[in-house]
């Protein structure tokens, strides 16, 4: 599988070393899939030579709009005919996507409803999905009230797990367990712990217990000094770790 980290931000805009929002492209076999959909995705997509006429699914962790505001962009560029896009498109989420796309479609005037191909959405809970050469397991993530997943793709022997935003919470163990690349979100430093996201000594914890090959963390606040959060998350992760950059390739 190839994996691209297509934002390693936050909502807010770090001047100093700018970095988009949250959005991660994988491709595993034929299937191009993306996993959250911030601002600036489709671009982002773009500049790595994948077109929105290529993706077939696309995850959605959960609804704040740093993880979900282009899935409008995405279904607006499909419905425009130049070319008509012809491939079904799938997208999933927690419970509430179904509601968030109704309620998109009439902000938008209707404008992101598909006229040329068939546009499916799936609300899931804990569950394992098999798609086409590989398998996706869901697990709740400690986020949004609950209302949040972590994703497992696995394809050809391999194995990705991404947290989306969550807090410390066995799920995320479990998804990551022995995963040969293990994303996590790495919002806040230590001193500055907020309830939902994770920390650079918890995420360490995280990859340890799950004994994940590789550590990539992302979603990083600008208050995150990364040399301190390598140094901090080494007291218990001895793994490959990778603090990852906006369109940074890795292989899996």
């Amino acid at each position: 599988m190839k994996i691209v980290l297509l934002g390693t931000g936050t909502g807010i805009p770090d001047p100093r070393t700018p970095r988009g929002y949250a959005g991660v492209y994988v491709k595993a076999g034929r299937e191009h899939l993306v996993l959250d959909a911030g601002p600036g995705t489709l671009k982002q997509l773009m500049r790595i030579g994948v077109s929105y006429l290529d993706l077939d699914r696309l995850f959605l962790t959960h609804f704040h709009p740093d993880h979900c505001l282009d899935l409008v962009s995405i279904l607006f560029a499909m419905r425009i005919p130049y070319p008509a896009r012809t491939r079904p498109f799938t997208v999933y989420g927690p419970r509430g996507l179904k509601q968030l796309y109704r309620q998109l479609n009439t902000a938008f005037h209707r404008w992101i409803e598909p006229q040329t191909y068939r546009l499916t959405l799936k609300e899931l809970g804990e569950t394992t999905l098999a798609l086409p050469g590989g398998t996706v397991r869901t697990k709740r993530m400690n986020h949004a009230e609950g209302r949040a997943l972590g994703y497992r793709l696995e394809s050809a022997g391999r194995a990705i797990a991404y947290s989306g935003d969550t807090d410390v919470c066995d799920d995320i163990v479990q998804l990551g367990r022995r995963a040969d690349v293990l994303i996590l979100e790495c919002s806040m430093p230590d001193e500055r712990k907020v309830a939902g996201h994770l920390t650079p000594t918890a995420c360490g914890r995280i990859a340890a217990e799950a004994q994940a090959r590789r550590l990539v963390l992302t979603h990083f606040y600008p208050i995150v000094h990364l040399a301190t959060a390598r140094r901090r998350i080494r007291r218990s992760y001895a793994g490959r770790l990778t603090l990852a950059r906006d369109l940074q390739a890795l292989h899996c």
